[in-house]
Order: structure tokens, then C-alpha cells, then sequence
């Protein structure tokens, strides 16, 4: 690349010709001429010694080259954004969008109930979980926070905070009522995860534990097993600071104690300085979620 490198206008010009298709649609958003658009193009190109699209009558079609550089393209335009907002000084009062990626059992019992107090204390910040037991990739964008069970291998992020919590087994009180505590393993009816879940824990725990396991009902949703067990149906288990009184839900006595369980709250370096994300970062702290 001759020592060069690509600069924010050239990457902006790189977007407007992904997201609209087209020279001629890249030139009118950015208000500047067609040839001028394909002048810069070829120089990118140039530049990298890669084509980045296919030139058509049906417009400008990405390459696999192209569609390596999009994400990264896309993380500086968020930065430009940023920049822009600091800038112009919109701030004494922190604003925006803050995405959080969790498990449906954080996302359900911890963070609906913390937009609510989040809303109170800091009204400019809007709240968007993502509630997924796939993987969220924190460095190209897919979230601004993640709220994790394993501790993150990837040189680009970095753990703000680590809770332990003590997993648990429930039921509804109906359900309860009828059972004989201490109970063993196998003296209940397990609500667990489905296919193609069925790696997530507390499944491969339960397989290990009951010979033969077999779940008295299965379900790919967090919140469609919660509603079998509320109805009585069986157990399952979770976490002791979800909120049981809200559901009816109930400890059960299975003679021993669950190993404790580690969440970590994890943000791309990056993205850990911009003022919404470390407000947001901080208020989860102060409020202990996933303890």
C-alpha cells in the first residue's frame, strides 16, 4: 500500500456505495459527482490492489474483499458519529442507544427490569437487549455490552465487571407442594432446553447427573420453559437473584448446593470510553446485575 492508508472520507465513500448499490446513488447522498465517486473508488483500489466491486448495468455489486472491509467501515462511521456528537457538545446530558447482548434468562429476569430503574435515573439513554443464546460479536458492532458466562479470549474486549451467583432449582408452589424434600434428581420433572440448544446449560449437567434424562417438556425459549414451570408442569433452575415472587416460583430441596456460577460484563475496548456505553457499564455495576 505504499505507506498509505485509507482515510475516514475514503471509507464514508466505501459505505455510500455499499448501502445504496450504486456510483450514481453513492454521489447524490453525498452530494458529489458520479465520476468523482468512480475516480475515488479506483484509487481505493489502487490502493489496496483489490477490486472491491463488480461494475454492472444493475448497479455496483461488493466483493468478498469488500465485504471484509464493511464491518470495520462500519465501526468508524460509529466513531465519526461519536465524534461528531462530542463535538457539537450535546452533552452535558449522555444520549443514545446502548446495546446489551445477554442469555434470555439474564435478559428476561435482570435487564427489562434494570431499563425500567435505567430510565429513571439516566431518561437521555435508551435500552436495547439483545436476548440470544448465539454468540454477539462485540468487535464488529453487534452490541455495545455483553453480559457473559465465559470469560472472553479475544484481545479486543475487556471484562468491566465479574458477579458470582448461586444457581438454584424451582418450581411453582403447586408443584411443590406435592414433592418430598430433599428430593433427588431423579424425583422430578425437568423442563429443559430443546434442540438445537442442547449443549446450553444446565441441560449437559442434568444429562450427566440422571441416567436416561428425559425432560418432561422441552422448549428453544427461556421464557416458554419459566411459563411451563409456573404452570406447574416441573423444575428448572436459575438463578436465586432472578425474581421469584413475581412468578410464584419456589426453592426446592435437592439436598445439596449448585456450584456457583461466574457472569462477566464485557465491552470492546473501543467502545468502553464512549460516554453512553460507561454510564450504562457503571449503572449495571451499581445495581449488581447478573448477582
Amino acid at each position: 500500500m505504499n505507506g498509505k492508508g485509507l482515510s475516514w472520507e475514503d471509507a464514508q465513500l466505501f459505505l455510500a456505495v455499499v448501502e445504496h448499490g450504486s456510483f450514481s446513488a453513492a454521489a447524490k447522498v453525498l452530494g458529489l459527482g458520479q465520476p468523482t465517486i468512480s475516480r475515488r473508488i479506483n484509487y481505493i483500489e489502487e490502493l489496496l490492489h483489490q477490486q472491491l466491486f463488480e461494475r454492472g448495468k444493475y448497479g455496483a455489486i461488493p466483493t468478498e474483499t469488500a465485504t471484509k472491509l464493511l464491518p470495520a467501515a462500519q465501526q468508524m462511521a460509529k466513531w465519526a458519529a461519536e465524534f461528531d456528537r462530542q463535538a457539537l457538545g450535546v452533552g452535558d446530558a449522555v444520549s443514545g442507544t446502548v446495546r446489551v447482548a445477554a442469555a434470555p434468562g439474564v435478559a428476561v429476569e435482570q435487564l427489562a427490569p434494570f431499563a425500567a430503574k435505567l430510565k429513571t435515573l439516566e431518561p437521555n439513554i435508551r435500552l436495547e437487549v439483545l436476548s440470544s443464546i448465539d454468540h454477539v460479536d462485540l468487535t464488529r458492532g453487534g452490541a455495545d455490552i455483553a453480559i457473559r458466562t465465559k470469560y472472553p479470549r479475544e484481545p479486543e474486549l475487556v471484562v468491566v465487571h465479574k458477579s458470582v451467583v448461586q444457581p438454584v432449582v424451582v418450581g411453582s408452589k403447586s408443584y411443590v407442594q406435592k414433592l418430598k424434600q430433599p428430593c433427588k434428581w431423579s424425583d422430578l420433572s425437568w423442563v429443559s432446553w430443546a434442540s438445537p440448544y442442547l449443549d446450553v446449560s444446565p441441560r449437559p449437567m442434568l444429562e450427566k447427573i440422571i441416567d436416561n434424562f428425559a425432560p418432561v417438556f422441552t422448549s428453544d425459549d427461556y421464557l416458554v420453559q419459566k411459563a411451563a414451570v409456573c404452570s406447574g408442569l416441573g423444575a428448572f433452575i436459575t438463578n436465586r437473584s432472578n425474581r421469584f415472587d413475581t412468578t410464584e416460583l419456589v426453592e426446592i430441596d435437592i439436598g445439596v448446593t449448585l456450584p456457583e456460577s461466574e457472569f462477566y460484563i464485557v465491552c470492546a475496548k473501543s467502545m468502553q470510553q464512549v460516554p453512553r456505553v460507561r454510564v450504562v457499564i457503571e449503572r449495571l455495576i451499581e445495581m449488581s446485575i447478573a448477582d
